[in-house]
């Protein structure tokens, strides 16, 4: 009986409570650096300048819809993590040595995350309650290897050695310059509220932007530390961010606009029906075009996020 309580207690993660140290890694835009998971396999495939580097057994959700699909950024990575009491370190504490959260539908990246295991005959089975598993020596080379702001694509298909994630997840690079606005804005690890805080700038600061995720944009300090301030919080004095010619889902690059035909259509996180709906527009709405596949539009929304939307709802103006 208590060994069936524990193994219970094991798959429990959605209450995951996390303490511990953390480590400052961000050294460099993170677009070299992919990880695809992937659920009918069980396996993990890191990426590197767009090749497989590394590849690891994992164990997923016990159920299908347990482990969450789609392209996550990683915000946050804890050594020694605590668990609903139980100290980092612990032999019994079930999250292992680190844990490396991402952000699913904006959480702080202390729900779903990568973690290693004190069951490792786990591996490789459907027994969690949405976590990724690993063995531990597995765990902690990914760990030492990927910076917050590395996408996670997780899916169920096929793989193919090629990552085809989200594009816009990434960590797309970009240079020049931004200036604080506000006294004390924080500087954090990875792209969420959900990541440490690595230190504070006051108003007029100017610091190098060297890439942009979604919301965040990365800098480099005077001190020579990187980190991710949101844009709310800045002003771009100079420079500009890259924009792709193509990526891994078959999009050409387009230019001009795009207006809504239906009387209300879904703008998504990615290209595919059942990806995450962003907004939701009305009819007669412009969009900025940047690209288009025999299907979708790619876009880009007044946020700065990259979006798709079905040609069937949408035409170029």
């Amino acid at each position: 009986m208590k060994r069936i309580k524990w193994l219970v207690v094991l798959s429990i993660m959605f209450t995951v409570l996390l303490g511990g140290r953390f480590g400052f890694s961000a050294s460099a835009a993170s677009s070299k650096f992919q990880v695809e998971i992937n659920k009918s396999t069980n396996k993990l495939y890191l990426y590197k300048d767009g090749q497989v580097a590394k590849t690891y057994p994992v164990a997923t959700g016990r159920t299908k819809d347990l482990t969450p699909e789609g392209t996550f950024p990683m915000v946050v990575k804890i050594v020694q993590p605590g668990w609903k009491g139980i100290p980092g370190g612990d032999p019994k504490n079930p999250l292992g040595k680190r844990w490396i959260g991402f952000s699913v539908k904006g959480d702080n990246g202390r729900v779903y995350g990568i973690h290693g295991t004190n069951q490792p005959s786990s591996i490789g089975k459907y027994v969690s309650n949405g976590c990724i598993r690993m063995n531990e020596a597995n765990l902690l080379e990914l760990y030492s290897l990927i910076p917050e702001g590395t996408p996670v694509w997780i899916h169920s298909g096929k793989s193919t050695a090629k990552w085809k994630g989200e594009s816009s997840v990434t960590v797309q690079s970009a240079n020049g310059k931004l200036k604080i606005k506000g006294n004390k804005v924080n500087v954090r690890t990875g792209p969420s509220t959900g990541a440490f805080v690595v230190t504070q700038l006051n108003n007029g600061t100017v610091v190098d932007m060297i890439g942009k995720s979604g919301d965040w944009y990365q800098v480099r300090m005077s001190s020579g530390k990187t980190g991710f301030i949101r844009k709310d919080f800045v002003t771009q004095v100079s420079g500009s961010t890259s924009t792709t010619s193509s990526n891994s889902n078959g999009f050409s690059k387009a230019s001009g606009s795009i207006v809504a035909t239906e009387n209300v259509i879904n703008v998504r996180s990615e290209a595919s029906m059942t990806a995450q709906v962003r907004q939701k527009v009305s009819k007669g709405t412009k969009m900025t075009l940047i690209g288009e596949n025999k299907e979708w539009y790619q876009i880009q929304t007044k946020a700065g996020y990259v979006a798709y939307v079905h040609k069937t709802v949408a035409k170029k103006s």
